[in-house]
């Protein structure tokens, strides 16, 4: 059993037979072995108990009952310094029912099986290691080809060493089957003919992994010096060298792994938990269970029965043995990636079952569903909208959704502060929507952060961290600036809400998933809250300049036509908001408005004056495009006056305070 805290990561690769059984293998008080599953047999037809050596079996995977035996007889189930206890009479161990779901079996079969992953996916790994072609190598693992044996310290009766037909001998090993015992013609013809997984997994335990390494190494090297005379073989040699990468890539894999190619090449299946594939006795009558326990049937089956051709008392056709084994290897294949290695198995319904493959592949498989991602609680969906007015770590969570979310807290509130007596009377409190909730969730809200998550999660900004603000309504407010990193916009769009439960996921929450801390992209490093849309339209209509009014001003400036004092001017920003509360002006009117900062002003350098006016004490009026500049007889700046906007000058506001705040 795997242990959260013991392990960082998760490894997945080739084991060995030894290491296969060593996971099932169990050794009982008696000195028995237990652990490999034999029968075919699920669950009896009449008490629906598993049958013994079965697919099911008690003796090997545990007990269905905590604490009962097979013949059911109930124990104390004895403390871990106890050690184990065992019914004397079936074997069967007094402990959990949980252990149904660890506990694993294993098949041995009567010959070698070719991986089908390893076999027929592409590339083939097996194809590409042996450095045969893929038709070939798939002649020999379903036994439509045989391979001589390159023997030649002994000597040898059918002097073969190439691939070839079993239908070619098969007459010649039908005549040798009469003058040979069964045990003698099976030592003939593994010495002298290989055919099927285990001519394969002869090859693959032959193979020098650092001389495949050497030689294809050179060979690239060759390739890369070669000089092509027209693009077909251009094409030919980069085809070429690409297999040689790959070949290089997996031969240092397993040299590097200690794992050994053989076991490309399955003698032992093992056998899923129980509990992983189980069969349920419905009410009505019939059972559900698990496509991978018909497919398991249909391997122990074939298997028995080659078992049973192969320990018989007259030896049975030698074509018959041949048939049989390619029957077990398609049974294995469909089990492990049922239709890869040919047209998939089904059932009574013509639907095909699902394999191993099935089952942990794919959105609903067990990786996808069940490791990465889990069904949680405290989680809500809803529908969102822009929020303006929020603050870009902020969301707009909605009351009904955020009372059934921070309920747990809500109890926990009233209950530490004798709000309320027990976890019954709280419930009923929140039912009755009492105005006291609303008050409770303001407080429980306040440092609390809630995820926000928008599928699908590409990367790691399709999920931040918000402060929750209350709002009416059902939907989620959303600020305009952090859609990007969701890639969401307010067509429709749906967003998932998480609650951290735990103190360690609400500091992390606050610390690294906080919107306002992932400002740049983690791909790129560009700014990723830019503003678009609606907010560059709402922020160009805001400085939009009235240009028919401006260029009626400058043209009556000019000749002289138009006083410059009848625009109005203003001191501060307030002056200019009451003026436009009372309508006195409107957003794209011209105003002169008198700057602060006097120093900050440089552009005024970069344009001509229209008009300079001195008086007696030499001050200086200087009248630019967009500047009134009033300096004293020194040449320093006395009075600063811009021509904008209303528009500009409430949009130079709100940023100049934006900037001056220095936490959020």
């Amino acid at each position: 059993m795997i242990h959260q805290k013991g392990y960082q990561f998760l490894q997945i690769g080739l084991a060995s037979p030894k290491q296969i059984r060593k996971w099932a293998e169990r050794i009982l008080p008696n000195g028995d072995i237990v652990g490999e599953v034999k029968e075919p047999h699920t669950l009896h037809y009449r008490n629906q108990k598993p049958e013994k050596d079965g697919l099911f079996c008690e003796k090997n995977f545990g007990p269905t009952k905590s604490g009962r035996c097979a013949c059911g007889k109930y124990e104390r189930i004895p403390e871990e310094k106890e050690g184990q206890k065992f019914c004397k009479k079936c074997w069967v161990e007094f402990t959990y029912s949980r252990v149904r779901r660890y506990r694993m079996g294993y098949i041995r079969l009567g010959c070698s099986v070719t991986h089908v992953w390893y076999l027929k996916s592409t590339p083939s790994h097996i194809a590409n290691l042996l450095g045969q072609k893929l038709k070939d190598i798939e002649s020999l693992a379903y036994y439509n080809n045989c391979l001589g044996n390159p023997t030649t310290s002994y000597p040898t009766l059918l002097f073969i060493k190439k691939y070839f037909q079993y239908s070619s001998i098969a007459w010649l090993l039908h005549i040798l089957l009469c003058f040979f015992s069964f045990k003698g013609f099976e030592a003939l013809e593994d010495r002298e003919i290989g055919t099927g997984g285990d001519a394969i997994k002869r090859l693959l335990s032959e193979l020098d992994l650092q001389n495949i390494i050497d030689q294809s190494r050179r060979a690239c090297e060759e390739l890369t010096y070669f000089d092509p005379l027209d693009e077909k073989e251009a094409q030919k040699a980069q085809r070429e060298k690409e297999r040689l990468v790959r070949r290089i890539k997996i031969a240092s894999y397993f040299q590097q792994t200690n794992i050994k190619p053989q076991w490309m090449v399955l003698s032992i299946i093992p056998v899923l938990p129980p509990d992983l594939r189980p069969m349920i006795h419905l009410n009505d009558g019939p059972l559900a269970t698990s496509d991978l326990n018909d497919l398991y049937r249909k391997v122990l089956y074939r298997n028995k029965t080659l078992w049973e051709l192969k320990q018989g008392v007259w030896p049975a056709p030698h074509s018959l043995m041949i048939s049989q084994k390619r029957l077990v290897q398609e049974a294995v294949d469909a089990l492990i990636d049922n239709g890869l290695g040919g047209p998939p198995m089904k059932d009574s319904n013509n639907r095909p079952y699902k394999s191993l493959s099935d089952v942990i592949s794919g959105k609903q498989g067990r990786f996808r569903q069940n490791l990465l991602g889990k069904r949680v609680d405290y989680s809500g969906r809803s529908v969102i909208v822009v929020g303006p007015n929020l603050k870009i770590y902020q969301c707009g969570l909605p009351k009904i959704m955020a009372i059934e979310l921070f309920q747990p807290f809500l109890i926990n509130y009233m209950i530490s502060n004798e709000l309320a007596s027990n976890l019954r009377v709280a419930k009923s409190i929140i039912q009755s929507k009492h105005p006291i909730i609303h008050f409770i969730l303001k407080k429980v809200i306040q440092k609390h952060p809630v995820l926000l998550n928008r599928a699908p999660t590409l990367h790691r900004l399709g999920i931040q961290a918000f402060q929750p603000i209350l709002v009416e309504g059902k939907a989620i407010l959303l600020h305009p600036l952090v859609c990007t990193g969701f890639n969401a916009d307010f067509d429709g769009d749906q967003m998932a809400v998480h609650i951290p439960l735990s103190i360690e996921s609400q500091a992390e929450a606050n610390l690294i998933m906080l919107s306002y801390v992932n400002l740049l992209s983690p791909a790129t490093g560009d700014p990723i809250t830019l503003p678009s849309q609606d907010m560059l339209l709402g922020l160009y209509m805001l400085t939009l300049e009235d240009f028919q009014r401006n260029f009626n001003f400058y043209k009556t400036f000019l000749f002289k036509k138009f006083n410059f004092f009848k625009i109005p001017s203003f001191l501060t920003f307030e002056d200019v908001i009451k003026a436009r509360t009372e309508k006195k002006i409107h957003i794209y009117s011209l105003l002169w408005f008198k700057l602060k900062n006097i120093e900050a002003i440089t552009s005024h350098l970069q344009q001509l004056p229209i008009e300079i006016q001195y008086n007696s004490i030499g001050t200086k009026y200087g009248t630019y495009e967009d500047w009134n500049i009033c300096q004293n007889n020194q040449g320093e700046c006395v009075t600063i006056y811009s021509c904008t906007t209303v528009g500009r000058v409430i949009f130079n506001q709100k940023l100049k305070c934006g900037l001056q705040q220095s936490t959020f």
